[in-house]
Protein backbone atom coordinates (compact mmCIF):
# COMPACT_ATOMS: atom_id res chain seq x y z
CA UNK A 1 0.00 0.00 0.00
CA UNK A 2 2.86 2.49 0.82
CA UNK A 3 4.54 1.60 -2.24
CA UNK A 4 1.80 2.11 -4.44
CA UNK A 5 0.36 5.44 -2.95
CA UNK A 6 4.43 6.44 -2.36
CA UNK A 7 4.09 7.28 1.36
CA UNK A 8 6.41 6.71 3.89
CA UNK A 9 5.67 4.04 7.00
CA UNK A 10 6.71 3.64 10.28
CA UNK A 11 6.12 0.29 11.93
CA UNK A 12 5.72 0.80 15.23
CA UNK A 13 6.12 -1.85 18.53
CA UNK A 14 4.78 -1.52 21.72
CA UNK A 15 6.48 -2.76 24.69
CA UNK A 16 4.04 -3.44 27.69
CA UNK A 17 5.98 -2.72 31.43
CA UNK A 18 5.29 -7.00 33.33
CA UNK A 19 2.07 -6.45 35.40
CA UNK A 20 3.48 -7.71 38.50
CA UNK A 21 7.45 -6.82 39.15
CA UNK A 22 8.91 -6.65 42.45
CA UNK A 23 11.52 -4.04 41.36
CA UNK A 24 12.00 -1.24 39.12
CA UNK A 25 14.88 -3.32 37.66
CA UNK A 26 12.72 -5.59 36.87
CA UNK A 27 10.59 -3.72 34.56
CA UNK A 28 13.88 -2.42 33.14
CA UNK A 29 15.13 -5.97 32.12
CA UNK A 30 11.69 -6.80 30.43
CA UNK A 31 12.09 -3.94 28.30
CA UNK A 32 15.72 -4.92 27.71
CA UNK A 33 14.97 -8.31 27.18
CA UNK A 34 11.65 -7.28 24.52
CA UNK A 35 14.37 -4.45 22.60
CA UNK A 36 16.80 -7.68 21.99
CA UNK A 37 13.72 -9.76 20.92
CA UNK A 38 12.32 -7.30 18.69
CA UNK A 39 14.36 -5.01 17.18
CA UNK A 40 16.11 -7.92 14.98
CA UNK A 41 12.77 -8.60 13.53
CA UNK A 42 11.85 -5.25 12.75
CA UNK A 43 15.92 -4.43 11.07
CA UNK A 44 14.70 -7.96 9.14
CA UNK A 45 11.55 -6.30 7.77
CA UNK A 46 13.26 -3.05 6.81
CA UNK A 47 15.68 -5.43 5.29
CA UNK A 48 12.78 -6.92 2.93
CA UNK A 49 10.80 -3.49 2.44
CA UNK A 50 13.92 -2.19 1.42
CA UNK A 51 14.47 -4.42 -1.36
CA UNK A 52 10.95 -3.95 -2.55
CA UNK A 53 11.70 -0.20 -3.27
CA UNK A 54 10.23 0.56 0.28
CA UNK A 55 12.14 2.45 3.02
CA UNK A 56 10.41 2.26 6.83
CA UNK A 57 10.81 3.70 9.84
CA UNK A 58 10.63 1.69 13.41
CA UNK A 59 9.59 2.55 16.78
CA UNK A 60 9.70 0.32 19.69
CA UNK A 61 7.40 2.15 22.26
CA UNK A 62 6.70 1.32 25.81
CA UNK A 63 3.62 1.83 27.84
CA UNK A 64 -0.27 0.88 27.42
CA UNK A 65 -0.40 -0.39 23.77
CA UNK A 66 -3.59 1.37 22.55
CA UNK A 67 -2.44 4.62 24.21
CA UNK A 68 0.70 4.50 23.20
CA UNK A 69 -0.30 3.83 19.20
CA UNK A 70 -2.81 6.61 19.44
CA UNK A 71 -0.33 9.08 21.29
CA UNK A 72 2.08 8.24 18.35
CA UNK A 73 0.28 8.70 15.56
CA UNK A 74 -1.36 12.11 16.93
CA UNK A 75 1.79 13.19 17.46
CA UNK A 76 3.70 11.76 13.96
CA UNK A 77 0.70 13.66 12.71
CA UNK A 78 0.20 10.46 10.94
CA UNK A 79 -2.68 10.10 7.79
CA UNK A 80 -3.66 6.45 8.95
CA UNK A 81 -3.05 3.82 11.33
CA UNK A 82 -3.01 0.08 9.64
CA UNK A 83 -2.91 -2.59 12.50
CA UNK A 84 -3.73 -6.06 12.79
CA UNK A 85 -5.80 -7.85 15.35
CA UNK A 86 -5.50 -11.19 16.95
CA UNK A 87 -8.23 -10.86 19.45
CA UNK A 88 -6.53 -13.29 21.78
CA UNK A 89 -7.96 -11.16 24.97
CA UNK A 90 -10.27 -13.04 27.12
CA UNK A 91 -13.38 -12.13 24.99
CA UNK A 92 -12.81 -14.53 22.00
CA UNK A 93 -16.36 -13.72 20.85
CA UNK A 94 -14.85 -10.01 19.59
CA UNK A 95 -14.60 -9.63 16.62
CA UNK A 96 -11.65 -7.55 17.11
CA UNK A 97 -8.80 -6.93 19.60
CA UNK A 98 -9.10 -5.16 22.93
CA UNK A 99 -6.18 -2.89 21.46
CA UNK A 100 -7.37 -2.36 17.73
CA UNK A 101 -11.28 -1.30 19.40
CA UNK A 102 -9.32 0.50 21.78
CA UNK A 103 -7.73 2.12 18.88
CA UNK A 104 -10.18 2.60 16.49
CA UNK A 105 -12.31 4.64 19.46
CA UNK A 106 -9.97 7.22 20.62
CA UNK A 107 -7.81 7.71 17.63
CA UNK A 108 -8.98 10.80 15.77
CA UNK A 109 -6.48 9.68 13.17
CA UNK A 110 -8.37 6.98 10.79
CA UNK A 111 -7.48 3.63 11.16
CA UNK A 112 -7.78 0.17 8.79
CA UNK A 113 -8.04 -2.90 10.89
CA UNK A 114 -7.23 -6.18 8.95
CA UNK A 115 -7.78 -9.31 10.57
Amino acid sequence: MSQKLGSSLVVVTVVRAPEFSATVDEIDESFSHAEKTVRPQLDDLKKVCSARGVEIETAILKGHPAESIVKFASERKADLIIMGTRGIGGFKSLIIGSVAQKVVSYSKVPVLVIK
